[in-house]
């Protein structure tokens, strides 16, 4: 049975990679469980916010925090390097204010910047990526003149301290629908995109992630074909790839990159079934 520990670690290891499985969900569950008992983290940040933008209220304070991945080397070693983005936002009616945030991890302290509008006049356009509700990041690509390329603004309706780079537990579901409403009113204004045409945008990158699910999948199915021998293990794992896929049809959008790698998979895993 070590190939279905192998393949257990190997999905571990991936989920973690991209915040999912069971440590993840266990650490927001325990942060969910810290936000409903204890909101004064949250109540700290917008007293703090409204020093400096008086307008700020518990209803459209978002804290976000932007994560890039960078890999570098190659051969056998290849080092990942994560960076982490910290911003807090307020929104109002025309326009995004930006608070840069500072945050200290050995102390859990932060401090906060100064504030800056962003208005209609200085984005070029606005594109929309992620999940509503879960986690959606907001690109604002700005005008030249700006001299800045672009602003990213992540909607979380729930903080939770997924590790030492994370320092809140706290619901701020209004406020992202609120930020959410005024980034498509900024979106129209700016660039004429429509609500509807950002969320276009939206379903595509969220089923290219699907797509991708759907190729692991498959992976996993050559692994189990080549080590276990195993029809229906095998077949399960091919068979979340097409559920996947009806995942994607639901949404109206076509898989086609992710078909390619699939099939090319299920071929493989079907002469290596034959050895």
């Amino acid at each position: 049975m070590y190939w279905l520990f192998i393949i257990v670690v190997l999905t571990f290891f991936a989920g973690l990679r991209l915040n999912m499985g069971p440590l993840i969900w266990f650490r927001k569950a325990l942060g969910k469980d810290r936000a409903r008992k204890d909101d004064s983290s949250r109540r700290e940040l917008v007293e703090r916010v409204r020093q400096l933008v008086p307008q700020a209220n518990n209803g459209n304070v978002v804290f976000s925090l932007q994560v890039e991945t960078h890999t570098s080397g190659g051969g056998r070693t290849r080092v990942t390097t994560y960076t982490y983005y910290y911003k807090v936002f307020v929104a109002e009616p025309d326009c995004l204010w930006i608070i840069p945030f500072g945050y200290d991890k050995k102390r859990k302290e932060y401090q906060l910047g100064q504030p800056v509008a962003l208005t209609k006049d200085l984005i070029q356009s606005v594109s929309l990526t992620g999940r509503r509700g879960k986690k959606l990041e907001v690109t604002l690509f700005l005008k030249p003149e700006v001299g800045l390329d672009k602003v990213v603004m992540v909607l979380e309706p729930l903080q939770f301290t997924r590790n030492k780079f994370y320092p809140f537990d706290f619901f701020q579901e209004e406020a992202c629908d609120k930020a959410m409403a005024v980034t498509e009113k900024l979106a129209l204004a700016a660039c004429g995109k429509t609500a509807e045409d950002l969320e276009n945008d939206r379903l595509k990158d969220e089923c290219s992630t699907y797509g991708m699910w759907a190729g692991l999948c498959g992976f996993f199915g050559v692994i189990a074909a080549s080590v276990s021998h195993s029809l229906p293990l095998t077949a399960a794992f091919f068979a979340a790839a097409l559920v996947l896929w009806g995942v994607i049809f639901f949404k109206k959008q076509i898989p086609k990159v992710s078909v390619i790698f699939v099939v090319i998979e299920a071929v493989a895993a079907y002469f290596l079934m034959k050895l």
